[in-house]
């Protein structure tokens, strides 16, 4: 992985999503997100904000991150000055509660010029309230034009009833600026909460074999 080239906010890490081999692994643990890989081809249950003519998400095909089987991944291409552009899902109300959260998502950065970054942000929330909790904020990340896993896990707090996770890739103020990058296979799971079909990590791919 290499080392941040950005001058715009630095290097300094909030919290650092490690690259890791596994990722969700209790077998009673649902994968609450809605079209996790992109394998509608589209980008149902998604949403995307501060896009515009320069600042784009796509889905691509094919080409696909190594957690899970498939052809397609979500393609985030910035290259407008001083845009944070997000790809983000917020889940209904009721698929989470206070506890541990296990996440994991694949990213390849193709490119980041002139102060682009990529950040991931995951937040625990309750219906009418808003945000109670979360992550923190997880980058800058550098996957440099190679797909890479990240996993971890964070505490949802008391009143926590739904999640939202959301990708950034954010660029600079100067021109030539970029911020580039794929996202595929997010998973955020909690052991007994969501729908009763288990989907760890194992039991995921196996729904693919």
């Amino acid at each position: 992985m290499k080392k941040c080239k950005s001058l715009v906010l630095g290097c300094i890490l909030t919290v650092l999503a490690l690259p890791l081999t596994g990722a969700v692994t209790d077998a009673s643990a649902q994968n609450v997100i809605v079209n996790p890989g992109f394998e509608s081809g589209d980008l149902t249950g998604w949403e995307v904000a501060g896009g515009n003519s320069v600042a784009t998400v796509t889905v691509q095909s094919p080409d696909n991150g190594p957690t899970l089987p498939g052809t397609n991944n979500a393609f985030l291409n910035n290259l407008g000055e001083a845009i944070g552009l997000n790809l983000k899902q917020s889940t209904a109300p009721g698929t989470a509660a206070p506890g541990n959260v296990d996440y994991s998502f694949d990213l390849k950065l193709d490119e980041a010029a002139i102060g682009g970054v990529v950040f991931v942000q995951m937040f625990a929330e309750q219906d009418g309230v808003g945000i109670v909790g979360g992550s923190g904020l997880l980058g800058p990340l550098w996957p440099w034009n190679v797909w890479t896993t990240y996993t971890g896990s964070f505490t949802a707090p008391a009143g926590t009833d739904f999640l939202t996770i959301r990708f950034e890739a954010a660029t600079g103020a100067d021109i030539g600026t970029s911020s580039v990058l794929h996202v595929d296979n997010v998973i955020l799971a909690q052991p007994g909460v969501g729908a009763t079909e288990p989907s760890s990590l194992s039991n995921v791919k196996a729904l693919y074999r």
